[in-house]
């Protein structure tokens, strides 16, 4: 099976852009400039993982804000660390620098650069608007796609069918002329299921997964999509 799409919908963070590298290359720089203690960068990193996917994961789901998932972030990290530190400056510093950041996915430039030929990309993203033009154009990719749709712009977020019902407006195609692109089973590839555009799933933590099509690498992309 190989699909033939109209159009081709990328999630963005932790699909093209590689929001881990990212992040953790800034919280070990902010450690210095703070002078906070760093004992373990594992440690510290693991623990940050562990807290942001989780407030990542509500707020995509709708039970908490924007305003409270950047608020309790880091007071919560500080928290499990034992460190008295300055937790808005903080915040701010790392909202400041770690879009800037342009580790990207293994082989997601290539990829996108060779689709962009043959088919119309389009980014589809709970990202804040505000940040994600920061990582697209940082990265150097802001040409290869039509449109980036965020929640902000839809008035959804996925999974909610009403984000990729708006996407397919956006690009004027129907469910079945469409392929999702992403790294999250139930955001990215269930949520577009719900209406009707079929999906691949990057799953390079090698997560429990239902979804019919997985990959562990983006360039296995080039198997599945004409």
């Amino acid at each position: 099976m190989k699909f033939t799409p109209k159009a081709i919908f990328f999630d963005w963070d932790h699909t093209l852009w590689d929001h881990d590298r990212n992040a953790n290359e800034v919280l070990i720089e902010l450690f210095d400039a703070f002078n906070l203690p760093l004992a373990d960068e594992t440690f510290m990193w693991s623990t940050f993982q562990q807290i942001n996917d989780s407030l990542w994961e509500d707020y995509q789901l709708g039970r908490i804000s924007q305003e409270v998932l950047r608020e309790t972030r880091f007071i919560r990290f500080f928290d499990e660390l034992q460190i008295d530190g300055p937790t808005r400056e903080f915040s701010e510093a790392y909202l400041q620098k770690t879009p800037r950041k342009t580790n990207l996915i293994p082989g997601a430039f290539e990829v996108i650069e060779h689709l962009a030929q043959k088919y119309p990309l389009y980014i589809l993203t709970n990202g804040f608007t505000d940040i994600q033009w920061v990582k697209i154009d940082g990265a150097g990719m802001r040409h290869f796609f039509q449109e980036i749709i965020t929640s902000d712009i839809a008035g959804h977020k996925k999974p909610a069918r009403g984000f990729f019902d708006y996407a397919l407006k956006i690009a004027g195609i129907s469910p079945g002329e469409a392929v999702m692109v992403g790294d999250h089973s139930v955001i990215d590839i269930q949520g577009a299921a719900y209406a009707g555009i079929p999906g691949i799933h990057l799953n390079q933590r090698n997560e429990d997964s239902s979804c019919k099509i997985q990959i562990l690498e983006l360039r296995e992309l080039l198997d599945w999509i004409h």
